[in-house]
């Protein structure tokens, strides 16, 4: 490291970082979890789907993006398939109705939402007082 730079104290450091596994995890749909990392502008969430495991067709106002961080999963996008493996990303505008279905094995990704999601940030608080 530069001599220039100094270690954030541990105080800054917890105001800032985020250890996704201690995360609560938030159910969206039978098979489908999520860790939740709400940003002031975006959301994050780190989702684990169960093979075959298969969300409800929806829309909602945000912009999405979608990474494949391992496994298959097929997102329709306007009753269209896009078969997206680890390693690739998606872009899904805000008001488009989507879905994702799971292939024959779990599935990781992240998906990015901007503006945050309020609705997110409200499960992940339920989720946090269960604990």
């Amino acid at each position: 490291m530069s001599e220039e730079y100094v270690h954030a104290s541990e105080e800054k450091r917890a105001s800032k970082v985020v250890a996704v596994g201690y995360v609560p995890l938030v159910n969206l749909a039978e098979g489908i979890d999520t860790r939740i990392v709400p940003g002031k502008n975006l959301t994050l969430s780190f989702v684990h789907c169960a093979a075959n495991a298969q969300g409800k067709m929806h829309s909602h106002p945000h912009e999405q993006m979608i990474v494949v961080l391992e496994g298959k999963i097929d997102i329709v996008i306007e009753g269209e398939i896009y078969g997206l493996q680890t390693g690739e990303v998606i872009s899904i505008p805000g008001n488009v109705e989507h879905n994702g279905i799971a292939g024959d094995k779990d599935c990781q990704m992240l998906e990015i939402f901007t503006p945050a999601r309020e609705d997110f940030e409200e499960k992940l608080r339920l989720a946090m007082t269960e604990q």
